[in-house]
């Protein structure tokens, strides 16, 4: 199994107002490894404005308002651990340390996510968790009913996983549901699940196509048996597809109902 460091087609940048938009007939793997790069960028970017918060509390005071945002920020961790699992089960290497991807305050999401919002970093009040967390929180359903029918489904499945990442107990219908799911899902293409949505089917259809995609060393897998949510061992589309999920759900909060949204204890 050989592993690749990525050169994407285009370079995503923090502020990036757009991301490359692959058809079923274009995809190919440097595309799809700049979307993953920008999906980490985009995840680590949302943690430093709610440690700027939480670390702006004073001791012993708010410390109800502290654990919220705290459990936020371990979120966002698990989210970026889920995308280092796709990035390594495709073979290409998660970096930090690329100058490129380190984000800028004040400044837009990586990857023309929610374009018309301003990250910045500042002090905990009333008007930051309005006008910053709660933008980064919005919850966002699938708009066709046919998407809110076969989530209402998923939703039924409750996957357990073993100390290593593991899925044990879903069936192969249920191990599909999330493809199944995607396919049908039209959420809007600038909000978190319209863009994990298009990562989502340049996998599907990648995986389609060539019969290696998931060959990258499973050695560089991370398990985490007490994570704020399931972090997936991702070794194939069926569990890629539940990772991207996973992220989907903590983040937009699959809301039925627009007016309620993620917050608190569900992150972005």
């Amino acid at each position: 199994m050989n592993e690749t460091v990525s050169t994407p087609t285009r370079t995503p940048e923090a502020g990036d107002r757009s991301f490359a938009r692959a058809t079923a007939t274009t995809a190919d793997r440097a595309e799809l490894h700049s979307l993953l790069r920008t999906a980490l960028a985009l995840e680590h970017a949302t943690i430093p404005p709610y440690l700027a918060a939480m670390y702006s509390l004073k001791g012993g005071k708010n410390q109800e308002v502290g654990g919220i945002i705290r459990s936020v920020v371990m979120q966002e961790m698990l989210h970026l651990a889920l995308i280092g699992n796709i990035m390594n089960a495709v073979g290409v290497t998660p970096r930090f340390d690329d100058p490129e991807l380190v984000p800028v305050y004040p400044g837009r999401l990586a990857g023309g996510v929610m374009p018309d919002l301003e990250v910045s970093l500042g002090a905990c009040s009333i008007e930051r968790v309005r006008e910053v967390f709660m933008g980064i929180e919005l919850p966002e359903a699938p708009l066709a009913p046919a998407g809110q029918r076969e989530l209402q489904s998923i939703s039924g499945y409750n996957p357990q996983l073993d100390a290593d990442g593991n899925i044990q107990n879903l069936t192969k219908e249920a191990l599909d549901a999330p493809e199944k799911f995607f396919a049908l899902a039209d959420y809007d293409e600038t909000s978190i699940g319209g863009f994990y949505q298009h990562i989502a089917k340049v996998l599907t259809d990648l995986d389609k196509r060539e019969k290696d995609l998931f060959s990258g060393d499973p050695r560089r897998q991370v398990s985490w048996p007490h994570a704020p949510g399931r972090l997936y061992r991702v070794t194939n589309l069926q569990t890629a597809l539940w990772a991207i999920l996973e992220i989907i759900d903590q983040g937009e909060g699959h809301a039925q109902d627009p007016t309620v949204g993620p917050l608190p204890g569900r992150a972005s």
